[in-house]
């Protein structure tokens, strides 16, 4: 039966992603709580470091097989599959914990698990929005998204650091399982669209090669979406050394503390939510990459006030961080909205997978380069550099490539019922 998004495939998707909000707010509750017992045990940067490498890494590294998967796999039973997983190892860990005899080397293998779980599991989730939410609720639809996911990622250490006030980390985690279910009872009762014809649903092994090539060849040919592709991949590697370098750049350029960086954060963090509820009001831009353009330089331009601000004046500090928070949902509500439009649905796994594992790669490399470029040029130099360098990029490759016509590829396509 060959359907399209719907008003029905839409009332089903909202009651799926009510339950992975839910099952979300569970895995940030975990996370937090894991790392916490990690920074207790060991006081140990290195094992932070590790904990956070560990379960980043597989991210990096399956993306782009996980997303051949998404695509040929039924997305419903593989969501299923390991989100059942993610809860899995959480028991497992409760169990250690109350048997006494949980490890750091253990934690780490369990976050590394998790992580490949979520290699497969954040692309099957994105690749199904275009499948039952019609073309004219995609932006508003990934404005939620993105609020709402900001807001449950938000309130999770804080929900975590009230519990581990009354209950043991063990307990804690049951959470975790227990929201798992509640997310898993919407999922059994929708049907998700399939992109595959049936005699396409079960591919042989020798198969895989050439769906991964598929995806890769669609980036590369299709108008546009190559340079778009390595700008979003620069433009992120220029963005890192805000997240990473803030605490130093108050602490030592700036002589605050504790309070003055909460301060600068907390306008941030109302940048970004400020962002989502305005990307969740409004139908999205006729021209995308147009606002994804200009959200660019309203960005860098925030970040040229953080790098300008004078020694101690938080507030402009505070100024250019709401400055780039709020243009940040903006520039990836479009881009999320034009690639879910652009990219052909039997595929759309595997090419979001390599863009997204692009992306990703570039901020391990990112946050290592800041911890050395600063020493020798300082923090304020390097946020000014980075600044006027994604400036550039972007006006060079608006001018200098088809990345501005990416949005005119039109991609519709029928897709079958599992």
């Amino acid at each position: 039966m060959q359907i399209q998004p719907s008003e029905t495939t839409f009332r089903s998707y909202l009651a799926f992603w009510v339950g992975q909000l839910v099952s979300l707010l569970g895995s940030s509750i975990a996370q937090f709580v894991i790392i916490w017992w990690v920074t207790l045990e060991t006081g140990s940067p290195l094992y932070l470091s590790l904990a956070a490498l560990v379960g980043f890494a597989p991210a990096i590294i399956l993306s782009p097989f996980a997303g051949v998967f998404v695509d040929r796999w039924s997305r419903k039973a593989l969501i299923g599959i390991v989100d059942f997983l993610q809860a899995l190892a959480t028991v497992i860990l409760i169990l250690l914990f109350s048997l006494g005899s949980v490890s750091v080397w253990q934690v780490l293998v369990l976050l590394a698990l998790r992580g490949v779980f979520q290699a497969f599991h954040s692309p099957g989730v994105a690749a199904i929005i275009p499948l039952m939410v019609p073309r004219d609720k995609l932006s508003r639809m990934n404005g939620l998204n993105f609020l709402f996911n900001g807001a449950v990622t938000l309130v999770g250490p804080v929900v975590a650091a009230v519990l581990l006030e009354v209950w043991p980390i063990g307990q804690v985690l049951w959470i975790d399982a227990v929201t798992f279910l509640v997310a898993l009872l919407p999922l059994l009762a929708i049907t998700i669209p399939s992109v595959r014809d049936g005699e396409d649903k079960n591919p042989g092994r020798n198969s895989f090669k050439k769906e991964l090539g598929e995806g890769i060849a669609f980036i590369r040919h299709a108008r546009g979406v190559l340079p778009f592709a390595m700008v979003a991949t620069t433009l992120n590697f220029l963005l890192t050394p805000v997240g990473t370098l803030m605490p130093y750049y108050i602490k030592f350029e700036h002589f605050g503390d504790a309070p003055e960086l909460a301060f600068v954060m907390a306008f941030f963090q109302g940048g970004i939510l400020a962002g989502g509820v305005l990307m969740s009001l409004i139908k999205g831009f006729r021209r995308k990459m147009v606002a994804v353009a200009l959200s660019v330089y309203v960005i860098f331009f925030g970040y040229i006030i953080l790098a300008f601000a004078p020694i101690g004046y938080f507030w402009i500090m505070a100024i250019g961080g709401l400055v780039m928070a709020l243009c940040i949902p903006v520039a990836n509500v479009s881009i999320q909205t034009i690639l879910q439009t652009i990219i052909p649905a039997k595929m759309f796994g595997r090419v979001t997978s390599v863009i997204g594992a692009l992306s990703s790669a570039a901020s391990p490399l990112g946050m290592v380069l800041s911890g050395v470029v600063v020493g020798f040029i300082g923090t304020s130099s390097l946020f000014l550099a980075c600044s006027v360098s994604g400036i550039l990029i972007m006006t060079l490759s608006w001018f200098f490539t088809n990345m501005r016509h990416v949005e005119e590829t039109n991609t519709i396509e029928n897709v079958n019922a599992e």
